[in-house]
């Protein structure tokens, strides 16, 4: 068994091949595969009490991303997000102070998106998880020796990582966006139980594929108007806070819109991915759900040729659509369940501000700016990279969380916002107007 401490080394789980697409502030994104060859070993559930009852586990919902407490090996709590986009548990970084042990480590080699090189990692199998009244055994871990993601400065409290396939694989997995709980079901006796309840006939079920240990889901989407709808196969990605992702080198008929951003789309275990944000008329879900105009990031191709050898797909759906639903996966029958909420019908939106935020201190209320677009608003009115924001709209900033700062941020198109903020010694105050850039493709 080895020890890791926090403040040495991070971590960073993964299959075969992993993916992980997280949006950050609308627009910034993290982008993790890795090309280890290890053989991917069946990990053992088991519910703790009453087996026929389901386990209910409360999350954290920070930018569309869910995030769960559990325990590897008898550690303190860490907190993962819960990613339908990775094959294993993901481990992502520790806070000095804190430690966990893993089992049978040895070094593997993760690459991903980005121009850089190959990263290291520490695998780690027969470890043993707790999450609530569940407890797994034989379960596998990969543990970055460097923290690539820095996903605690963008989420404005502590993550440890992720985890995936090993929770969707065991159970049917209700999502909640609105409750904020993820409920477990036995998936054998679950469609039995499900057809009792009197308003199953409100959920919608569609057809999911599960392909190296992760869900896929068909959708047609149409760029403009006046032409038919294109099928296409996404990626079901709970790890990205995004809408829609789609990859301009699967299908001919993707292709960025011409009123698009070029901006900073995420990070990768391998650097940067850039790209471009744009609108298209329609996307359907089934014959029961169109979303008008939603928001598409388009990773630049170079970016995501590597993620090309994951399967037979062509883009992402993220979070900024799962949130518009009750959802329940049900891997094993291979299907998923939709239920609409009341957000079904919002307007989707992306950062037009074009400021992005981080918070260089977990869990403490210090809000830098991390990255101005350029061209953008904020980019025009003077604010820079490291300015630090104290008010907004005459709100202090140690008031608010990092949901509310992106809420403000990303949701108040047409009107006018004031940032206030402090470079260096000095004290500075910005109007910034937040008009919608992208418009959808006019018929031709």
């Amino acid at each position: 068994m080895a020890l890791f401490k926090g403040g040495r080394y991070r971590v960073i789980v993964a299959s075969i091949w992993v993916v992980l697409f997280i949006q950050l502030a609308e627009t910034k994104q993290v982008f993790a595969q890795d090309s280890t060859s290890f053989e991917p070993r069946k990990a053992a559930f088991t519910i703790n009490g009453r087996a026929d009852r389901p386990v209910v586990i409360p999350f954290e919902l920070v930018n569309n991303l869910i995030i769960i407490e559990a325990s590897i090996n008898g550690s303190v709590p860490l907190k993962l997000i819960v990613d339908t986009g990775v094959g294993n548990i993901l481990i992502t970084a520790l806070p000095k102070g804190e430690e966990i042990y893993l089992r049978s480590s040895r070094t593997v080699t993760l690459s991903g998106l980005g121009e850089g090189e190959p990263v290291e990692a520490f695998y780690a199998e027969k470890n043993r998880l707790d999450i609530g009244r569940v407890t797994g055994e034989n379960v596998e871990v990969l543990f970055m020796k460097e923290d690539i993601f820095q996903l605690a400065s963008f989420m404005g409290t502590f993550v440890h990582g992720l985890i995936g396939y090993d929770l969707f694989s065991e159970f049917a997995v209700e999502i909640n966006y609105l409750s904020k709980e993820l409920i477990l079901y036995d998936p054998e006796k679950f469609e039995e139980k499900f057809q009792e309840l009197p308003e199953h006939r409100k959920w919608h079920k569609l057809p999911i594929y599960i392909e190296d240990r992760k869900p896929y889901i068909d959708v047609a989407f149409k760029q403009r108007p006046g032409i038919s709808y294109t099928p296409l196969r996404l990626l079901i990605d709970s790890g990205s806070s995004n809408a829609f992702s789609l990859y301009k080198i699967t299908h001919e008929e993707i292709v960025v819109p011409k009123s698009n951003i070029s901006t900073l789309i995420g990070v990768g275990l391998s650097g940067n991915v850039n790209g471009y944000l744009g609108r298209i008329q329609k996307m359907k879900l089934g014959d029961e759900f169109i979303f008008e105009e939603p928001v598409i990031a388009y990773p630049d191709s170079f970016a995501v040729r590597r993620a090309l050898g994951l399967g037979d797909r062509n883009g992402s759906l993220g979070g900024e659509v799962l949130r518009r639903f009750k959802v329940i996966f049900h891997y094993r029958d291979e299907y998923i369940l939709l239920r609409a909420n009341r957000d079904l019908g919002d307007n989707f939106y992306y950062n037009i501000s074009g400021i992005e935020v981080n918070t260089p201190v977990p869990n403490i209320p210090l809000y830098v700016v991390s990255e101005v677009r350029e061209g953008s608003p904020a980019e025009k009115q003077g604010i820079q990279k490291g300015d630090v924001i104290k008010f907004i709209n005459g709100e202090p900033a140690a008031r608010l969380n990092l949901n509310d700062i992106l809420n403000i941020l990303q949701k108040n198109q047409g009107s006018r916002i004031r940032v206030g903020v402090q470079r260096d010694t000095l004290y500075k105050s910005y109007k910034i107007r937040l008009e919608n850039e992208l418009k959808v493709d006019p018929k031709e």
